[in-house]
């Protein structure tokens, strides 16, 4: 089982700078042809200050600079056993190229629940909170991760 003594064990922080080209390949990626994410001047008159970051943003510096492999190896997580169960964004404000992001993950729980077919598995929640360069909360995301046994 996931060490449940870990619940409420903070890790070191992501910090990201956010980069117009990053916010713009990851249009690409998943295929959101929304001309605010790829050109200043559309997003502008739309009323953004910026191009804003789409909405799924936050997978990139958790991705890049993430401490999810400490974060798993911590909690003695068997990972070929791991499956991402969800993944859930709660925005405060818009995040722009320039912005410097610094987010601290944190165990939220960890349970043990049984599968409908008699199958145990952890439940572990980890979120991360995202704040600014100004240190304004800009964000939170929550992640589900599941080891099956």
């Amino acid at each position: 089982m996931a060490d449940k003594s870990k619940e409420g064990k903070e890790y070191p922080p992501i910090v990201w700078e956010v980069e117009r080209g990053k916010i713009r390949e990851l249009a690409k990626a998943i295929g959101d042809s929304n001309p605010i994410y790829l050109d200043r001047e559309a997003a502008v008159k739309e009323g953004y200050k910026d191009c804003p970051a789409p909405p799924t943003f936050l997978t990139v510096p958790m991705m890049w600079c993430s401490s999810m492999p400490d974060v798993i190896n911590d909690l003695k997580i068997n990972f070929a056993m791991v499956l991402h169960g969800e993944e859930e964004y709660e925005y405060y404000q818009q995040i722009y190229p320039g912005d410097v992001l610094t987010g601290k993950p944190k165990v939220v729980s960890v349970e043990e629940k049984t599968s409908k077919s008699g199958r145990k598995m952890d439940m572990v929640t980890v979120e991360i909170i995202y704040t600014n360069q100004k240190g304004e909360k800009v964000a939170k995301a929550r992640s589900l991760l599941i080891e099956r046994k």
